[in-house]
């Protein structure tokens, strides 16, 4: 018996250790994957001709930034569900979806819904995105008149409404769903029926296949008409590692999208590290796309260091101000100093 007890101690400590190195782990690569969101939206928006040419790609990186404020609120989430002491309590999918937290009365287990919206929200505009560019290389005299500023704008309301949709469908599948877990962990597969949270993970791996087809798509049409000359190399080059690096994304999307399918229907177990960095994946094509945009886009690179050249002005100005501060506040301490040791002795008896 005491062996049995010092074994479940040990587990016990062993999935606590887990839980709180995955919790660390999510609020570190959220925050990261969020400057990356800023620099990627920053190139995106610099001027209102690139807002113009690229509004399915700042409507692709605003849902990529949801995906990766999801991260932050997972983490923050089950940190304080683990420090309160229920993280390895049983809980019904409909207790995550939609019931109070029991410890702090405030706040309702919010992070199923975020990472519902985080991982959907992008996939829907990079099907958008991917459709756009087949129109723009199969059908380019139709492509003006069906992608104008106005139906670019309709098309990604619409995305937006699927989201809800989604969301809908998630809460219904969660509505008096007694299905037990055995922690507090709450993600998508715990907290939705298993219809659901399949069809979910799914939907992530088809829309990151339909980019990389289009992109296929863009370099056979490429081959077709090839042009020759310095110019349709360097074309030819970005395209193929946009291709390899749309097959890797879609590599990175579908490890964790698997591997939630395989927990959800049982066919294996995995402790709570190997679940935090295969499902990381989603959030690191955030930071591949900022390197990507350093590495091929010249705007990009400019207004990089346009930000950097700015805050290194700010931060020098403010520490000018302090050192001026610093240094009235020190003339000022003398001066009074010396004021009172030469007043009258008299007065100096009577304060």
């Amino acid at each position: 018996m005491n062996s049995d007890f010092r074994t479940t101690m040990n587990s016990d400590e062993s999935s606590y250790n887990s839980t709180l190195a995955m919790c660390i782990y999510y609020l570190t690569i959220g925050t990261l994957a969020i400057l990356a969101n800023i620099l990627n939206l920053a190139m995106y928006m610099h001027s209102r001709d690139a807002r113009r040419t690229y509004m399915c790609f700042i409507a692709f990186e605003f849902g990529e930034l949801i995906n990766s404020i999801s991260f932050i609120l997972t983490g923050a989430g089950r940190l304080q569900t683990l420090l309160g002491g229920q993280m390895y309590q049983q809980i019904t999918a409909h207790t995550c979806f939609y019931e109070r937290y029991t410890v702090i009365h405030v706040s309702q287990r919010y992070w199923p819904h975020a990472l519902i919206l985080g991982t959907e929200i992008p996939t829907l505009f990079l099907i958008l995105t991917s459709i756009e560019r087949i129109f723009a290389v199969c059908c380019p005299a139709m492509f003006n008149g069906i992608f104008s500023e106005r139906r670019k704008c309709g098309m990604i309301v619409i995305c937006v409404a699927l989201a809800g949709g989604s969301i809908g469908a998630a809460a219904a599948s969660a509505y008096n769903n007694q299905m037990m877990s055995g922690s507090g962990h709450c993600g998508i597969i715990h907290s939705t029926a298993k219809w659901y949270s399949t069809f979910h993970f799914i939907f992530i791996i088809i829309g990151y296949g339909v980019s990389l087809l289009s992109l296929i798509v863009m370099k056979l049409y490429s081959l077709k008409f090839r042009d020759v000359g310095k110019q349709a190399l360097r074309r030819d080059t970005k395209t193929n590692i946009l291709i390899a690096f749309t097959a890797t994304s879609l590599l990175l999307v579908a490890s964790p999208s698997i591997v939630m399918i395989g927990l959800r229907w049982e066919w294996f177990t995995m402790d709570d590290i190997w679940v935090a960095l295969a499902y990381s994946a989603t959030v690191m094509v955030s930071i591949a796309n900022m390197i990507i945009n350093f590495i091929f886009r010249d705007d990009f690179r400019q207004t990089l260091f346009r930000w950097t050249n700015s805050i290194g002005i700010m931060i020098g100005q403010m520490c000018k101000i302090a050192l001026i501060h610093s240094v009235l506040a020190c003339i000022i301490t003398m001066r009074s100093s010396r004021t009172f040791t030469t007043l009258p002795p008299h007065l100096i008896t009577d304060l």
